[in-house]
């Protein structure tokens, strides 16, 4: 029967010198990396309250509207233990009315168009897809190659011990003696993988700020049952390959140069050739035509003559001024109103320029991907990662749901630019208004305390913040799992069709196999 095969191959498996090895190992590797991720996301997540915070309290203290700005800040994920995934995405996206959110940045570092993350390393997010050591490196590398040393002589060894010819003299057909070692292999292997992941609940647990919730759960299941089925492909091929064998060392050997193959001969060749073809075109020219089509437009609106004291600039957008003289108002709100349109066709004009070269980035990591996932590493890695919400198209979604925002954001402000409020505030604190009485004052002042007494009178610190309790928040929903798993439904099917492929050969190759 099928069943005693599963517990002949178990017990063979359980009480060899190879599976104490792979055990120790797996527990040892499982329970530092562990640790150490776990430790790393309860810092960063540390990190990210504490920003959230500081930009809480940064919507308290806008002086005037042209300056008003939000920052989503992105949660790390608590998954990330299992797969950092892509490097160098930004951990918070700033968010005004003079730039757009881009998925790619302006000179091939994480300075994100719009990005206001910590990260300043020049590489391109789309490019830093794989990572140092992570749990996901560990199943990935270390169990698969675990996984064949299970497997690689279950019918070349036994057909060299005679073990194999007394098995199939029996009413066991050559099918179920396949489908037995297949499955007892499997439960061998998903020993050390469940005692790897009951440490990562462990070490969880020894971390009062993180909260099992059932988000992480489903996530952690998800990951254990994807983990069992790439490794099950593993085991089909070790199998197959075993078949074809007559002997247990050249099994081995071809097992040993498969796995090389699809674990890191293709992930890291094709990478690395895939850089030739790369684009490598620059955005740099375009952007700069833009910002002198940009120049040229401001120039031709008409500029307000006006005397003004403390104030400040910023070239693409936001403008704060404390002292000016009364007839100066208006014309410079005027004037606002004009460049303002400017200021948001410029922004529109430069996201144009990079979401046309994202698209191009992405054809090319798209093809990329597809050379990549011939290799069951590959395919495992992108699942992981987007379980995990680590992989870049989650960044993209929460960037298309950060443009929208901004959208909003654009529209509460845009009303605004009417009012003298937009950049300055004299108008409530009339000692500050340049008129011939009050620079007569301001003489006076300075002559009997000198001119460091005006900073008394001209600071912001004098000012109220504005109200903007009306303003709409940036209350952005990160991509849930369900959202998640539907982006590599492709790299599902495939992994699940390449196992099912194996295990048909190897019944194939199964009714044919010599015992002798």
């Amino acid at each position: 029967m099928i069943k005693d095969i599963i517990r002949k191959e178990l017990l063979v498996n359980i009480f060899s010198y190879r599976f104490l090895i792979g055990l120790v190992v797996v527990i040892v590797m499982m329970g530092i990396v562990g640790y150490v991720l776990v430790e790393d996301y309860v810092f960063r997540n540390q990190t990210h309250i504490s920003n959230v915070q500081q930009h809480t309290d940064q919507l308290k203290n806008f002086k005037v509207y042209s300056t008003v700005k939000t920052v989503v800040d992105i949660p790390p994920s608590p998954l990330s233990v299992f797969c950092r995934g892509a490097k160098d995405v930004p951990t918070s996206i700033e968010i005004t009315s003079y730039q757009i959110p881009s998925v790619v940045d302006n000179q091939g570092t994480t300075d994100f168009i719009g990005g206001g993350g910590e990260s300043n390393r020049p590489y391109n997010p789309l490019l830093r897809i794989f990572t140092p050591i992570d749990l996901a490196f560990v199943i990935g590398i270390i169990l698969s190659l675990f996984a064949i040393l299970l497997v690689f002589d279950s019918f070349s060894g036994e057909r060299e011990q005679g073990t194999l010819r007394l098995m199939l003299s029996t009413s066991i057909g050559r099918i179920q003696v396949l489908l037995g070692k297949f499955i007892g292999a499997l439960i061998t292997i998903a020993i050390p993988l469940t005692i790897g992941f009951l440490e990562i609940l462990l070490i969880w647990n020894f971390f009062p700020d993180i909260s099992l919730s059932s988000d992480i759960l489903i996530g952690t299941i998800l990951i254990y049952f994807f983990s069992l089925v790439f490794l099950a492909g593993f085991l089909a091929l070790g199998l197959l390959i075993s078949l074809f064998t007559r002997e247990s060392s050249t099994g081995l050997m071809y097992l040993l140069l498969a796995w090389v193959l699809v674990a890191i001969v293709i992930p890291e060749g094709i990478g690395y050739l895939a850089e030739y073809n790369f684009p490598k075109e620059s955005t740099k020219d375009l952007l700069s035509t833009i910002d002198k089509q940009y120049s040229e437009a401001v120039k031709k609106v008409p500029q307000p003559h006006n005397m003004m004291i403390w104030g400040s600039m910023d070239y693409e957008g936001g403008e704060e001024i404390l002292g000016i003289n009364p007839e100066a108002i208006e014309p410079r709100v005027e004037y606002h109103k004009a460049t303002y349109s400017l200021k948001l066709q410029r922004a529109e004009d430069r996201n144009r320029v990079m979401e046309n070269y994202a698209d191009r980035l992405d054809d090319w990591k798209n093809t990329r991907d597809a050379l990549l996932r011939t290799s069951l590493y590959v395919m495992y890695k992108n699942i992981v990662t987007a379980i995990s919400g680590t992989d870049i198209e989650t960044y993209e979604t929460t960037i298309q749901r950060v443009k929208r925002y901004r959208e909003s954001l654009v529209e509460y402000l845009r009303p605004k630019v009417a009012s003298a409020q937009w950049f300055t505030r004299v108008l409530e604190h009339p000692e500050m208004l340049m008129t011939k009485e009050n620079e007569k004052k301001w003489d006076e002042l300075k002559a009997k305390e000198g001119a460091e007494a005006l900073y008394k009178i001209f600071t912001w610190d004098r000012i109220p913040p504005l109200n903007v309790s009306d303003m709409p928040l940036p209350d952005i929903e990160f991509p849930g799992i369900t959202e998640r798993l539907s982006s590599i439904m492709i790299d599902i099917a495939i992994l699940f069709s390449t196992i099912i492929a194996f295990l048909l050969l190897a019944c194939w190759r199964a009714a044919y196999y010599k015992v002798n």
